[in-house]
This record gives C-alpha cells, sequence and structure tokens, in this order.
C-alpha cells in the first residue's frame, strides 16, 4: 500500500531571509495576480519567485533562482532525514477552536490503476504542463501534495506526542489567523512506527492533484532517461498525511459566481425552477436567516441563489428525484456540486460544459460571493454545502472524480515551511 520515507528537507535560514513569514506563500494555485505581487515585494526570498518567476522564460529564471538560493544558503538541507510534523491552529466562524496534524513526507507515487493513492477531482491539461516544466527546471517538489488515509485504532497525534510537547521549530501566524507549526521528526523508532501505521493504507488527494499526476510523469520520464530503480528520489513528491478523522479536518464548499453569459430574468428563472425545486425566498433583510437555512443539518439537499436584479434571495431545496434520469452513478448524483452543473447549469440555463469554463469563477468566501453580486462583479452566486469525506470515499471507491473545485480543504498548507530537493532525496 502507501510507501512513504524521511527525506531531507530543504528549510529557508533565518539567518539569511529573517522573518519566516516574510517568505512563505500560500499553494500556488490559491494566488490571485495581484496576492502574486505582494508577495513578489514582501521579500526578494518569497516562494512566490519560484512558483511565479516573473520573467520572460519564468521556468529557466526560477531554476536560476533555486540554484542561487542553494549556494547563497537561503534554503538549506537538515543535517539528517526525517519526518515533519506540521499542526495549523485556526478557528471558524463558530468560534470553536481546531488543530489538525499531520506529517510531510516523501511519497512513493503509483499509478491510479493500483488503487493504493486515488483522486477525487478532475484536473486541468493546463495547469499540469506549467506544474511539470516548473518541476522539470527545478527538479524539486516546492510544495506539498495534501493526502487523507482513513481507518480508526491509530493515532498519528499520539504517536507525535513527544515531539509535541516541545516548542517548534517554526512558528508562523498568518494573516488569515491560522497558527502554523513544524517540528523536525527524527527519532528512528517514531520515523519506523509511522512508516508502518501507514504501509496498510490507501491514500486520498485532498488538494495538489496537478502537481500528483505531474509528479508521475516526472518519475516516468526520469526513468525513461535514467533507468534507475525506485529508490532514487524521483519517484517520490512530496506531501503532507494526515487522518480523515482528525478532528481539526475541515471541508468548505467551493460556491460558484456566473459571468458573461445570457440569463433567464428572475421571473422566468423562478417558474422553471419551481418544476422540480422548492424555492423559499428571502427579502434582502433576511441574508442571514437565508445563510442558516442554507447550511442548517438535516437531509435535505439546498442549494443558494442570489441573482442580480432579484428582490429576494432563494434557497432550492430538493431530494435524489432531481438527479434520477441523470447518467451518473448513484455517488456522483448524491453531490450537490453535480445538480448545480449538470441540472441547474446545464438543463435550466443551458450552459454546456464548454461554456460553464468560461462563465463560472469560484470562491470559497461567501461573503466575497455575495458582494461581487452586489458589486455587478457577477450575475449571479450559487452556494453549496459542503463536501462531506464520506462522499469522497464514495466516488473515489468507483474509481470516478468530481468536477474541479468540489472540495476546499482547509486551512490550506504553507508553501516554503519544507522543499524536497530530487538531486539530493
Amino acid at each position: 500500500m502507501a510507501h512513504i520515507r524521511p527525506f531531507r528537507a530543504l528549510r529557508y535560514n533565518p539567518a539569511v531571509v529573517g522573518d519566516l513569514k516574510k517568505v512563505v506563500s500560500p499553494p500556488y494555485d490559491v494566488i490571485s495576480p495581484q496576492q502574486q505581487t505582494l508577495l513578489h515585494l514582501q521579500s526578494p526570498y518569497n516562494a512566490t519567485h519560484l512558483d511565479f518567476n516573473q520573467a520572460d522564460d519564468p521556468y529557466t529564471a526560477a531554476a536560476q533562482t533555486f540554484q542561487d538560493w542553494l549556494s547563497q544558503r537561503v534554503v538549506q538541507p537538515d543535517p539528517e532525514p526525517g519526518f515533519y510534523c506540521y499542526t495549523q491552529e485556526y478557528t471558524l466562524q463558530d468560534g470553536q477552536p481546531r488543530r489538525r496534524t499531520g506529517i510531510f513526507a516523501a511519497l512513493r507515487v503509483e499509478n491510479f490503476e493500483s488503487g493504493i493513492i486515488r483522486p477525487h477531482e478532475r484536473t486541468f491539461e493546463r495547469a499540469k504542463k506549467d506544474r511539470l516544466a516548473l518541476l522539470r527546471a527545478c527538479r524539486a517538489h516546492l510544495s506539498s501534495i495534501f493526502c487523507l488515509y482513513a481507518g480508526a485504532g491509530w493515532s498519528l497525534e499520539h504517536t507525535l506526542r513527544e515531539a509535541l510537547a516541545q516548542p517548534a521549530a517554526v512558528e508562523i501566524a498568518d494573516d488569515a489567523g491560522v497558527t502554523h507549526r513544524l517540528w523536525p521528526v527524527q527519532n528512528p523508532a517514531v520515523v519506523a512506527d509511522i512508516t508502518a501505521q501507514l504501509s496498510d493504507k490507501s491514500l486520498i488527494i485532498a488538494d495538489g492533484h496537478h502537481r500528483y499526476e505531474t509528479a508521475l510523469q516526472y518519475s516516468r520520464e526520469r526513468t525513461a532517461e535514467t533507468g534507475a530503480d525506485e529508490d532514487r528520489p524521483f519517484h517520490y513528491v512530496l506531501a503532507y498525511l494526515t487522518s480523515a478523522e482528525d478532528s481539526g479536518l475541515t471541508i468548505l464548499p467551493t460556491h460558484r459566481l456566473l459571468r458573461q453569459t445570457r440569463l433567464p430574468s428572475p421571473t422566468d428563472l423562478q417558474t422553471v425552477l419551481k418544476r422540480d425545486f422548492r424555492l423559499t425566498r428571502y427579502a434582502p433583510a433576511q441574508r442571514q436567516a437565508f445563510l442558516s437555512a442554507l447550511s442548517a443539518p438535516g437531509p435535505e439537499r439546498r442549494i443558494g441563489c442570489v441573482m442580480a436584479g432579484a428582490e429576494h434571495d432563494w434557497l432550492l431545496s430538493f431530494d435524489d428525484r432531481v438527479t434520477q434520469d441523470l447518467p451518473a452513478s448513484a455517488a456522483m448524483r448524491a453531490l450537490d456540486v453535480t445538480v448545480l452543473h449538470d441540472v441547474l447549469f446545464e438543463r435550466f440555463l443551458g450552459l454546456p460544459p464548454a461554456v460553464q469554463k468560461q462563465a463560472v469563477s469560484y470562491t470559497s468566501d461567501t461573503d466575497e460571493a455575495l458582494q461581487r453580486v452586489s458589486a455587478g462583479d457577477a450575475q449571479a452566486a450559487f452556494l453549496l454545502r459542503s463536501t462531506t469525506f464520506e462522499q469522497v470515499q464514495q466516488v473515489c471507491a468507483g474509481g470516478e472524480t468530481m468536477p474541479q473545485k468540489s472540495t476546499y480543504f482547509y486551512p490550506k498548507l504553507l508553501t516554503g515551511l519544507v522543499f524536497y530537493h530530487l538531486e539530493q532525496g
């Protein structure tokens, strides 16, 4: 099953870069162009100078920057290989403090057909080409994929209790109020225990599908070039592993915004939707009640709709009958995101998948979604509830993948806490 091993991480040298908060960044795929610029200005050593180099040939420039950082000891390898315990402490709107605990490790890449590592979301070729070009240039995994394992009876946090009792080697409080802590774990007994406990687990990729598929392609390329055995570093990818049962695991919804497309009037759309959905209307002054009703627990499935120019917000309630004629598996029909894309967008709004790619944008921030409609930046916001891990498991078990951005695992992993250099392991 899953094969992990310790590695010698490259880590930033505080004596050279100063405040570590200024050099780490969010994952590349959630950074807006405006945020890229701010991060570039924050420090000449910020990780975005690798992920988003602004030179004419960004990949060659990123490779040169990376080599310069190595020679100038901006980043330096740890003296011994190990795992890296990583905790993230945060508070959501409910006010309850949470902590998610996981480890960074080198994970051997496997074909999806093996069932050892499973994707849950679809990928785009453009993003994979970009990440592959950067990997070929730098020969390093600059950010981690995020994997989940299931199975009670063993606690990673308990195994790491001695490390967690010590002061962290790195502690960073980010602007979103998340506290990130990192501990190198080099105790041979602990490393062996973690390796053995995870050896019978299969993994689900939570985040980093493009990076994983890129790592798999890179492994194939280097194998063809060198004929190397499976223990070479390029057969591994930098991975963060945490339990699906971790009390700090949070999956947020990713809402959809429609723009630059022809929509029916609110009155006409309401008439059509009533055929398959139960509509509850909320006046603008009832916005909080609308959001509470959307997220309330219960078996009834719900999607929220806020349209520019409409006098009310709509709560669309429905059951499994709305998807009964879709050519999809039961696991896929059980997803609200399937109802949104295949029923609401395609059937009722007449938006085929190719048009949806151009017309739909995404945000996990409910306030941002509402503000963009109010400001005229979007014609409509469709608000979803969270996909559950059980739903992710069911889709993966059938060998299927969800539409992109069906899940938003929070908080995101910081890029720059550890790098995995494939030329030294």
